[in-house]
């Protein structure tokens, strides 16, 4: 099924806000653990956040960063930059330090706007920042708002800058235009079959790809409703099913097993919820899954570059496979070469688009990077994978510098360069070791300099001060020597997982 192709309605976030509020004005169209908004809110707050924006001289293709949790400010911020044209750069709300510096520079954001609870991770560096304000002083009404003329937007122009820390080196800015937003909601609604009115739950972050067009784009194409909560509960996540109705929850990552290792109760099936659909479900669990929660589960493989690649449908089901490959995507396997392996072979998995601009537009300011993921015509998405002689994708982990945990994923350069700024260490080794809730924790693996006495709780504390709280490792490990190749660069593959000498933090005293 071509991925989107159905679709006949607006094709921007602006267009379909102004449709959706001119034809149904008092529905909900998102719902936060204590509050919601209907659409005809959601288009005035908007409105009045562009026209403020604009006042601050903020025009089409400005970039503004915001750093806010999951709330009606986020909305409102989220819709006011789309309908303005002006390129909103997320920000992940425990960015601190040089890190957070580094994303808003390399922005070229011209804004700040921070929730007020998340300046004591923006004040300390403010001067080097651009201009800041908080979230809570931006007015959501404007005397303009009835008289306000948004600038022409089409399919093509960008939306929204993600930094991601997916590939090595660095984290980098994927450009996305309103098409591959669209496209990216549309593959979550063909294939696993959604309907009109359909409820979904996340608990994901808005300055993610997953909650805002897996979720809350999902629902407005679809006439339904998004309820999105801050935090994510096992213990409350089907009692909060029920209240709320929801008729399809989206998962990544631990999410399923940290729901599946709840103690089971006789009501478990006993809800509106017909589907799952994400990244992550072990295969293991995955139809006993099924029959204790009494709904579908729908695999997919994607990224915030590419958005959905692969899909499971009820057509095109094999547990514990990714699915095939949707219409409008090519995928194959090479190897290091470039070459295509033949099925049943790990390597590679490299995608290109067969419809233009469903993809993303490349790195932010990064020319050289984006060439480098495009080589040979192909994307490279640094993951490893397998297909089968039937077309299925099997997931394999990561074959590039960076480590999944808690939902985030972890540039291990960005950790180690943490590390490394700490007087007597000499170099540092960021690697993923398997958790036993899925995904992974951060190792770090530390050469001090001769004769320096090692200092665990320095780092940890060092690390608590620069670093995002999920990118703090859990686990370090002090050697004599790092082993390194003939040109100098270490060996990680050589550095194991855990063993007797590994210091772990939850266990420290």
């Amino acid at each position: 099924m071509p991925t989107g192709m159905r679709y006949d309605g607006p094709h921007t976030l602006g267009d379909i806000l102004r449709a959706r509020a001119a034809s149904h004005p008092d529905h909900v169209i998102v719902r936060f653990d204590d509050s919601e908004l209907t659409y005809g809110e959601s288009l005035h707050r908007a409105t009045a956040v562009a026209l403020h924006l604009a006042g601050r001289g903020l025009v089409k293709d400005s970039r503004v960063a915001t750093m806010i949790a999951n709330s009606p400010s986020a909305i409102d911020l989220w819709f006011g930059c789309a309908i303005a044209g002006i390129f909103e750069v997320p920000l992940n709300v425990e960015l601190k330090s040089d890190l957070l510096v580094d994303i808003v520079k390399r922005a070229g954001c011209g804004l700040l706007v921070v929730a007020h609870e998340f300046r004591p991770l923006v004040d300390p560096v403010a001067d080097r920042l651009p201009p800041i304000i908080d979230v809570e002083d931006v007015p959501l009404d404007h005397p303009g708002i009835g008289t306000y003329v948004a600038p022409a937007l089409g399919p093509q122009d960008t939306s929204v800058v993600l930094f991601t820390s997916g590939t090595s080196g660095v984290s980098k800015g994927v450009v996305l235009n309103h098409r591959a937003n669209f496209r990216l909601a549309h593959a979550m609604i063909d294939n696993p079959g959604m309907r009109d009115g359909e409820v979904v739950y996340t608990t994901f972050p808005l300055f993610h790809i997953a909650a805002r067009y897996v979720s809350v784009l999902v629902a407005m194409i679809l006439n339904g409703r998004a309820v999105v909560h801050r935090k994510f509960s096992a213990s409350r996540y089907w009692d909060i099913c029920r209240t709320e109705k929801i008729t399809a929850i989206h998962y990544l990552g631990t999410l399923p097993m940290m729901i599946w290792n709840q103690p089971p109760k006789p009501d478990d099936a006993d809800t509106s919820v017909r589907l799952a659909y994400g990244a992550g479900m072990p295969p293991e669990i995955w139809d006993a899954y099924e029959k204790r929660f009494g709904l579908r589960v729908y695999e997919l493989y994607g990224s915030t570059e590419q958005g959905a690649v692969t899909y499971t449908n009820d057509a095109s089901r094999r547990v514990g496979t990714c699915g095939r490959v949707v219409a409008d995507t090519e995928l194959e396997i090479h190897d290091e070469l470039g070459n295509t392996l033949p099925p049943g072979t790990t390597g590679e998995i490299v995608v290109r688009n067969r419809i233009p601009g469903i993809f993303f537009g490349g790195y932010l300011d990064m020319p050289e990077a984006t060439v480098k993921a495009w080589r040979n015509l192909w994307f490279h998405t640094g993951d490893a994978g397998s297909l089968d002689a039937d077309g299925y994708l099997t997931f394999r982990g990561r074959l590039k510098d960076s480590i999944r945990r808690r939902g985030e994923n972890v540039s291990a350069y960005e950790v180690e360069l943490v590390i490394n700024d700490i007087p007597g260490v000499h170099e540092s080794a960021a690697i993923g070791v398997p958790s036993d809730i899925g995904e992974e924790e951060i190792l770090v693996v530390v050469q001090c300099e001769p004769g320096v006495v090692p200092d665990p709780a320095g780092i940890w504390r060092h690390c608590d001060e620069h670093l995002p709280r999920f990118a703090v490792p859990r686990y370090l490990r002090f050697v004599d020597d790092l082993p390194r190749t003939s040109t100098n660069r270490v060996e990680k593959y050589k550095l194991g997982g855990l063993d007797g000498s590994t210091l772990d933090r939850t266990r420290a005293h």
